[in-house]
């Protein structure tokens, strides 16, 4: 009688075992890519001047599955005060975009496409060359991205624009 509930004790260890991996793998294997944009530029700037607007984005993975973002479309939309200039981006910013739509809630937008992102590698860095608004206020951009694989991303900055001193 004790050898039944050792051998049913083991089928169930096993069991369980088996049914815990099969789900971490279905886990692992279904996995979207995780990117994040950050904002690497100063969110104070001056109104009415050219400047350059640095994003950087990272694949940051999850703890079971790290998959690779690939064919990465990101769109860069802009209040429509800010006159967009240039998108740059890729090796050493060689791609560029100058065609600025406007999109969804009359913001302008930029796009950069074909990113690709893996976990543990150095990101990409995409530079915006834009004339800020002349009249000082908060204005939002707003990055959104999406992937052949599934990256799904949508962040919002806020940029102040003044004509206070900003140095120092």
């Amino acid at each position: 009688m004790d050898y039944l509930r050792i051998a049913d004790l083991i089928f169930t260890t096993i069991t369980t075992m088996c049914a815990l991996y099969l789900a971490y793998a279905a886990l692992k294997h279904t996995a979207k890519p995780n990117v994040r944009v950050r904002i690497l530029s100063h969110k104070h700037l001056p109104c009415n001047e050219k400047c350059l607007l640095k994003f950087a984005f990272d694949n940051i993975g999850y703890w079971y599955a790290k998959p690779t973002a690939i064919n990465v479309t990101v769109y860069f939309n802009f209040d429509p005060n800010f006159k967009l200039i240039e998108l740059r981006y890729g090796s050493n910013q060689t791609y560029k975009d100058r065609d600025a739509k406007i999109g969804v809630g009359k913001m302008a937008y930029l796009k950069a496409k074909g990113l690709k992102l893996t976990y543990g590698e150095e990101g990409e860095e995409v530079h915006a060359l834009v004339r800020t608004p002349k009249k000082q206020n908060v204005y939002r951009i707003r990055i959104s991205a999406y992937s052949e694989n599934g990256v799904s991303l949508k962040e919002e900055f806020q940029i102040n624009c003044s004509y206070l001193n900003l140095k120092g």
